[in-house]
């Protein structure tokens, strides 16, 4: 069984400083420079000034600057320290003659000021900070000991404070769920933190924001039932009403795709065509376990809270729904009086949740709702359970291709989206080169719901602002019993009236703590490389351009997460940014596979902002909350993709927007991203190894099918004519890194018409095609895993500690 610990012990303040710092943000002061006022004390000796003023800042420059760690390099050695503190003042005058003494600054004060780049950890003592004063009067004891007794006389006398922790999450959720946890329902809500990402802020500072938030409700007239709450009550009653939305699991009110709480959508499946799938599946009589066989087939997690539908024979409702257990991403829908319907849902956690390990490993595994389901075979259920029975032989045929890959969807396909709600002025100025002439955004890995409250705009690439808030059910919009036509004032005002209990909802999930062991010392020294670390230094000879912002970190884009940085006014305008992530990364530096940003031009763009899901009632006005793309929103700035928050990022895997990457370690290392691999399926069930008709899910068991050190999901590397790579088809012998025909001829086609994406798939009937999408091919259309390669210039120390600290996250 698997815990979340620390390895070794922390000393009970720092533990007390984790505890207190780890939810609120608020107050503290930056590493190294401030005092907690002056002791009117100066020391009378070097001795006593070390141990009163350097020892104590000592402990940052500990976390990388001893054998082993982080700054164990050829230029790192220079400075170093020891496991033993007393030892402190032999090794710091060592280190200051190794770098040349005082010539006529040490390097060790222009590299901690910044006055000499790189320096790794940043700058935790500026010029005219008490630590960077302090040091400097050592040093020149160190070079004139008998002037000593002057230069003491100038020391500064105040006592060092102390530092926040290194370490430290919220672990993603909205700040407004922190703030109300202890309080009744009449506290007044502060501000969102999201809403101080506007223009302009943070300029100058670590972390770079360049996309910004919108108040899409400002206008009263516009809120109607969207308006946000005020109150920790209104707070919680909006959470309650969303998750009964969004949850599913037989609740009064459940919604399900294309019907909202109407218990008479187009695609509900009875549940005698449920309870038949297993006559699809070819087999001779119904498995005494149909409901796991049906969830590893589809991709769906078996939750343990009751999701009941009527076995054959049942009746619903004398059985309180039945005696079967639905998996995650169905639900049976019940009349508002809570008369059971017998028919079937699909919810939205068929492709945002999943399973990761099992409640055994950790209070928050097992089912993980909005961790972004790479688990899900929606093709395969869209087929099985609702084309087949409902168009017994044309069904069979029809090809439904929302990924190419099991655990990928095309859920963001604009030109499919904007059909829900066509508008006169988008078709008559756009149809034609909108639809025709856009390149299909491919394949894409759902992001987690936990970081919806810690970012200002939304989708991969900044699409809309985060209150845009219609878009989040726009597969839920009621369709009734037939797709079109169907009456469009009623299903977009059932969008409005629920959209805001279905964010808040979205905005309460936190993400799972990690399961594992992670190493304290090693942790903080991932800390400061991820906050600190300028990838584009001077030295480093970085090959991708540098971004438009920040400090070159890993936190520039990704936000700042660790207490201490935090509360650093030189990372963040205001600590309430803790977690925030609001950058759009220009494609020619972050290089990731650039279809869905080629699909979301300015075509989509301009016909889009006309769209329902898009305010078009704020278009023109200061609060646009429309099409954030359009050139005369972005006002030069480059399109790209958006940095997403971190929170969690550990149970997320795969990564990249299109789920091309395996691990973590893959993403910091761009030569270890394998080109074709295939994730292990969970072991068969006793007794039915041989049985053709069996299709196993991916494996989720953490101690078998993770792996912590690369942080993420075990892999098999398959070669050129593996099974599932087809030479020719797949891949070339000569090098899996080159597309084939096939492949080359198949992008050409998907790029210059969205709809083609669909009309060649081939339909996923036989086991074989069922096993063969979990081949993740990187040659295929929109799957390419380049890009993110900034980090080749880090070490392989540096990779192990930054994955150690996104543990804690």
């Amino acid at each position: 069984m698997l815990r979340y610990r620390f390895k070794g012990v922390l000393p009970g303040a720092l533990m007390m400083c984790l505890a207190a710092c780890s939810g609120d943000y608020s107050g503290g002061a930056a590493s190294g420079g401030g005092s907690t006022g002056g002791t009117g004390v100066r020391a009378a000796t070097m001795e006593a000034l070390f141990t009163d003023q350097i020892q104590p800042r000592l402990t940052f420059c500990r976390s990388c600057h001893v054998p082993g760690a982080a700054a164990d390099v050829e230029d790192g050695r220079d400075f170093m320290l020891g496991d033993n503190p007393d030892a402190d003042l032999g090794h710091l005058r060592a280190s200051w003659e190794r770098l040349g003494g005082n010539n006529p600054t040490s390097r060790i004060l222009l590299m901690a000021s910044g006055g000499e780049a790189p320096h790794t950890g940043g700058a935790p003592w500026p010029e005219g900070s008490s630590a960077h004063d302090a040091m400097a009067v050592l040093l020149g004891c160190f070079g004139d000991p008998d002037g000593c007794e002057a230069l003491l006389a100038g020391a500064p006398d105040d006592a060092p404070e102390d530092e926040l922790p290194l370490l430290g999450s919220r672990r993603g959720g909205h700040a407004w769920f922190d703030y109300c946890a202890g309080r009744d329902d009449a506290a007044a809500l502060p501000a969102d933190p999201r809403s101080l990402v506007r223009p302009g802020v943070n300029e100058g500072r670590a972390v770079y924001f360049n996309s910004y938030w919108k108040h899409c409700h400002a206008d009263p007239e516009l809120v109607g039932e969207d308006a946000p709450p005020a109150t920790c009550g209104e707070l919680r009653a909006q959470t309650a009403a969303g998750r009964t939305l969004i949850l599913g699991n037989g609740a009064v009110g459940a919604g399900t795709f294309f019907a909202g709480d109407d218990t008479d959508g187009f695609l509900q499946i009875p549940a005698r065509d449920y309870n038949n799938l297993w006559r699809q599946w070819g087999m001779a009589s119904r498995p005494a376990n149909f409901d796991q066989l049906v969830a590893e087939r589809y991709g769906l997690a078996m939750g343990e809270a009751s999701n009941p539908y009527p076995l054959p024979g049942e009746d619903p409702d004398a059985t309180d729904g039945g005696s079967g257990q639905l998996p995650t991403g169905l639900t049976q829908v019940r009349e508002p009086d809570g008369t059971w319907t017998g028919k079937l849902g699909v919810t939205c956690h068929s492709c945002h949740s999943g399973r990761i390990g099992t409640s055994a490993d950790g209070d928050d595994l097992g089912v993980v709702y909005g961790n972004g389901n790479n688990l899900s075979e929606f093709p395969l259920l869209f087929t099985d359970a609702i084309l087949r029975p409902k168009l017994p032989v044309v069904g069979a045929l029809l090809p439904l291709t929302v990924g190419k890959t099991r655990g990928t969807n095309n859920a963001l396909a604009l030109q499919i989206i904007t059909l829900l709600t066509p508008n006169d002025e988008g078709l008559r100025r756009g149809m034609l080169r909108f639809y025709l002439a856009s390149p299909n955004g491919g394949s894409l890995d759902t992001p987690a719901w936990w970081n919806v409250g810690s970012r200002a705009t939304k989708f991969v690439d900044g699409f809309l602002p985060m209150g845009a808030l219609r878009s989040n059910i726009g597969f839920f919009i009621p369709m009734m019993d037939a797709p079109v036509p169907f009456d469009s004032r009623s299903a977009t005002a059932w969008v409005r009236e629920h959209a805001r209990e279905a964010d808040t909802y979205l905005m309460s999930l936190k993400s799972p703590a990690y399961p594992g062991d992670v190493d304290p010392e090693l942790a903080r020294q991932g800390a400061i490389l991820f906050h600190s670390k300028d990838l584009w230094a001077g030295n480093l000879d970085n090959p991708a351009p540098p971004p438009a912002g920040g400090n070159g970190s890993c936190s520039s884009c990704h936000g700042a997460y660790s207490p201490r940085y935090v509360n650093d006014p030189a990372w963040l305008e205001a600590p309430e940014l803790a977690g925030v992530s609001s950058y759009i990364v220009a494609q020619d530096v972050i290089g990731t596979n650039p279809q869905r940003m080629l699909s979301d031009n300015e075509a989509a763009e301009q016909y889009g902002k006309r769209d329902f899901f898009a305010y078009p009632e704020t278009v023109g006005t200061a609060e646009d909350c429309s099409t954030q793309n359009r050139a005369e929103l972005r006002e030069g700035r480059p399109t790209g993709y958006l940095a997403p928050p971190l929170h969690g990022v550990w149970a997320s895997a795969p990564y990249f927007h299109n789920g091309s990457v395996p691990d973590v370690w893959g993403v910091l290392d761009p030569g270890a991203r394998p080109t074709i691999w295939r994730r292990p399926s969970r072991p068969m069930p006793q007794g039915q190894e041989h049985a053709d008709q069996v299709v196993m899910g991916y494996d989720t068991d953490l101690q078998r099918a993770y792996d912590h050190d690369r942080l993420g999901w075990k892999h098999e590397v398959l070669q050129c004519g593996d099974d599932g790579a087809t030479p020719g088809i797949d891949c070339v012998r000569r090098g899996e890194s080159i597309p084939s025909a096939v492949q080359s001829l198949s992008s050409l086609l998907y790029s210059v018409n969205p709809f083609l994406w669909y009309a060649p798939s081939i339909p996923v009937l036989t086991q074989a095609q069922i096993e063969q999408r979990k081949v993740y091919n990187t040659n295929d259309y929109s799957q390419s895993h380049d890009g993110h390669d900034f980090t080749v210039v880090l070490t392989d120390q540096e990779r192990r500690a930054i994955i150690e600290y996104l543990k804690t996250l």
